[in-house]
């Protein structure tokens, strides 16, 4: 899975989520969670399928093949959730069979032992809570159309077919499933064949994966489907969407040959499978799904031009085409393992951004990397290789998406471009088709490179937090000698150590460009370097491998110079907030430069964003100015900061802007601009972005927000309606967020809320109740409690969880 939804309205739901994060009470720790026993190995499964969409109900037959891994082996159990179990089947003889709702314990009428290879049918039916989601005509939804598809990350196999639902063996597969004769099927591997019953109108398709995989990969998409060709030499594509995004597909998915070629290349290891399918369907619960061969993605991700480049499908693409590689061919063994799928995925889609978009693509997607972690550290400190949780999914967050791929990017550092990817490659060829832990990645490096690197390994797997450098220098005119300070300044305690960690140090004077790698190993060191001018810039971790936080004081013209000439994106942004918080025109004027001639569209919104601080008329007119960018992700940020001015006279520019610019960003951020310098003169501005469709609806929100600055109580009976179940999703969570916002003691709020906590839209409920825990109602504790028991989705549990813990706190405090 990605390590980010890569909808736009889905960063409503993080946002509310953000507002009630807090630190975790350690006395409360998740229980230890082990892999369990494995009593067999599973050779094969073949299952055939039969859908009931009016009742939600799958009709299946499960056929598989296993060899025993006990001596004595006569009961079969098996994971089966909320199944009716109709018969089990061995060699043409039916087998007893008792059954508790989770699992299947199957009479196996004698011993057999470890030579010996079972094959056994069970047919059963089931309406599953999760596993397998069927997707409804709905009268609310006039242009919703029927689907049925799969999601068994990382324990929900076992809601649709009898397994052992762990991913700790490989096996092969196949998938069956007949449906109406105007759908079109989409599974793992190749289309063995499609056979049509025209009594029946129906038509059923075969894939058969021949190739051993995990059994969470297995998957099943259904429905009226377009279909786009593409190839990767020899290899087919194949891109599966409703019929209204067929005109998007080429384009929006259009890197998915080079990202095969590429990460083929980097590996050294060609595509594993023989076909690659990417399927955007209707609710996906995720950003996307690596399914083997058959990747499932979010249909939110589906976009026209004026979407771009704040969308784009390239990132969710490549992460969960590199996950082929890293998931699929090499799985991790245990949950506690799930860094070795997701940071993977992380750190090659990044280097695959590199490869297509530049290296200052790469050093800036990784700076961002290394900031959420930091974020996240402050909130709560976590190890990477962790086995305590209340549901798997709990683990798949910060920890192992940014938090894994620092921990490469950390790795390269050491050993070097040319090692780290020998290492890589070693890994994939030495565990190809197996599973993982991170002892086999470690063992793996340590045979390709010759470096131990336990201690590595050690403090950044198994340990949490991050350095906190503390840094200064002084440099003697006379002796030409630099003396650099380095302090780690980090709470040290059992879970954070004093870091041991090689650090590039980069000094520019103006006839020469230094390079040093000190060894940080100790709470306090002091370096010294022989320079025989003064310098220009002293960069600390030159290259931004480190996953840290700097203190590192310098001077104006320091920063300046940084801001122009570091080699390294990660500096530029760096030098770009320290200017933020300096005082006085030769501050503004390195921003305003960067702002008008930095050629990385990234350092120019950093420029902007610093800007904000700033309160002068250079400022304004360079923000003006830069609102004609050549990147509209710059503009958007140029016309967020112009509306701090207030000026009316900028009204007449911010509603040019809204009706002549097409992206979609620009004009939600013109309309908003405009509500905050002339309230009267955007109203109809306002009223005419309340009902007009975009991408994902963000100049509905847009004008939503912008009424909230005109008129709150307008904005708030205009939120109410935009809740309302019929309303596009991504409106009825902005909806639902302004309401709480600017109603939170309103009794409408409060029944609203509860209403919606169990909304059929899974991100309503996440944000009702992520929204009850900020009201802070002690009177919903139940309600979550209730919420908490019946949800089955482990996300909107720990939600439920957190609002809980919220209110409890809150009422604590008034006690005090």
């Amino acid at each position: 899975m990605p390590r980010k939804s890569l909808s736009i309205f889905l960063a409503v739901i993080f946002a509310a989520a953000a507002a009630f994060s807090q630190p975790q009470d350690h006395s409360k720790l998740p229980p230890i969670h082990h892999a369990p026993n494995r009593e067999f190995h599973m050779l094969n499964v073949n299952l055939d399928f039969r859908f009931d969409m009016q009742k939600k109900e799958v009709f299946g037959t499960a056929m598989e093949k296993i060899v025993p891994l006990r001596v004595h082996y006569d009961t079969l159990h098996l994971d089966a959730v909320d199944m009716t179990i109709d018969k089990v089947v061995m060699n043409n003889k039916s087998l007893g069979f008792k059954y508790n709702g989770k699992t299947l314990s199957v009479g196996l009428g004698k011993d057999y032992g470890l030579n010996d290879t079972l094959t056994y049918t069970i047919v059963y039916s089931t309406f599953p809570k999760k596993g397998i989601f069927f997707v409804e005509a709905d009268k609310a939804y006039p242009g919703r159309t029927p689907q049925v598809w799969s999601q068994s990350e990382m324990e929900d196999a076992r809601y649709w077919f009898p397994c052992h639902d762990y991913p700790d063996d490989f096996l092969t597969s196949s998938v069956t499933a007949t449906v109406p004769e105007d759908w079109i099927v989409v599974s793992n591997g190749l289309l063995d064949k499609v056979t049509t019953d025209r009594k029946d109108k129906t038509k059923t398709f075969r894939w058969v994966e021949s190739k051993p995989h995990v059994i969470y990969l297995i998957s099943i998409v259904a429905g009226k489907y377009s279909i786009v060709d593409d190839h990767f030499g020899k290899i087919p594509i194949y891109y599966y969407v409703a019929p209204e995004y067929a005109k998007y597909a080429k384009e929006n998915f259009s890197h998915t040959p080079d990202i095969l070629k590429f990460y083929s290349d980097v590996t050294d290891y060609p595509y594993p499978w023989q076909k690659l399918a990417l399927s955007a369907v209707t609710d996906f619960t995720f950003g996307g799904m690596e399914n083997v061969s058959a990747i499932t993605l979010t249909d939110n991700t589906m976009h026209g031009k004026d979407a771009e480049p704040q969308v784009s499908s390239t990132n969710l693409v490549s992460h969960e085409t590199a996950h082929q590689w890293f998931g699929d061919l090499l799985t991790c063994r245990s949950w506690a393992n799930a860094w070795l799928n997701e940071g993977f995925a992380t750190y090659f889609e990044a280097l695959y951004g590199e490869h297509a978009f530049g290296e200052d693509h790469f050093n800036y997607e990784m700076y961002h990397n290394h900031q959420v972690v930091v974020a996240a550290d402050h909130v709560e400190r976590r190890p990477t290789v962790y086995n305590r949780y209340y549901d798997s999914v709990d683990l798949f967050g910060t920890y192992i998406y940014p938090r894994g791929a620092s921990i490469l990017h950390m790795l390269r550092g050491i050993v070097g471009k040319q090692l780290f990817f020998k290492a890589i490659q070693h890994y994939v060829h030495e565990f190809q088709y197996q599973n993982v832990d991170s002892h086999d990645f470690a063992n793996a490096v340590r045979e390709a490179t010759g470096y131990n690197l336990y201690w590595f390994f050690d403090e950044w797997l198994y340990k949490g937090g991050h350095p906190v450098f503390d840094v200064n220098y002084d440099y003697d005119q006379n002796s030409h000698q630099l003396t650099l300070h380095v302090a780690q300044t980090q709470k040290v305690d059992s879970l954070t150590p004093v870091y041991k960690m090689p650090v590039d140090i980069y000094i520019v004077t103006p006839s020469e460009k230094i390079t040093n790698k000190i060894w940080v190993d100790s709470l306090s060191n002091t370096y010294t370097f022989e320079v025989a001018e003064k310098p220009l810039m002293v960069n600390f971790d030159e290259n931004d491998y480190l996953l840290k936080e700097l203190n590192f004081k310098k001077s104006v013209a320091e920063l300046s110079y940084q801001l122009k000439n570091d080699p390294n994106v990660a500096g530029r942004v760096w030098a770009a907030d320290q200017l933020a918080m300096e005082k006085g025109d030769d501050a503004v004027g390195a921003l305003i430069d960067g702002l008008k001639n930095q050629s990385f569209w990234g350092i120019r919104l950093e420029c902007a964003r610093s800007l904000l601080h700033f309160n002068t008329n250079a400022v304004e007119e360079a923000l003006k100015s830069a609102v004609n960018d050549k990147d509209a992700r710059v503009q958007t940020e140029a016309i967020d900061g112009l509306a701090k001015y207030k000026g009316k006279d900028l009204a007449g520019l911010f509603e040019k802007l809204y009706k002549t610019r097409k992206n979609y960003f620009v004009r939600a951020a013109a309309v908003k601009a405009l509500a905050s310098v002339d309230g009267e003169k955007a109203m109809p501005i306002v009223e005419k972005a309340l009902k007009q469709d975009s991408f994902q609806q963000v100049i509905r929100s847009a004008g939503l927000s912008s009424l909230a600055m005109i008129d709150s109580v307008e904005a708030y009976d205009e939120a109410v309606k935009f809740t309302k179940y019929g309303e596009p999703q991504p409106l009825r969570l902005q909806g639902i967020n302004e309401m709480v916002r600017l109603g939170p003691k309103n009794e409408e709020t409060l029944r609203l809320l509860k209403d919606y906590a169990s909304d059929p839209y899974i991100w309503a409920r996440m944000v009702s109740i992520n929204s009850l825990g900020r009201i802070g109602d002690q009177s919903v504790i139940p309600l979550l409690q209730e919420r908490e028991k019946i949800e089955t989705d482990g996300r909107l549990k720990e939600a439920a969880r957190r609002a809980i813990g919220m209110i409890e706190k809150k009422e604590s405090s008034k006690q005090r």
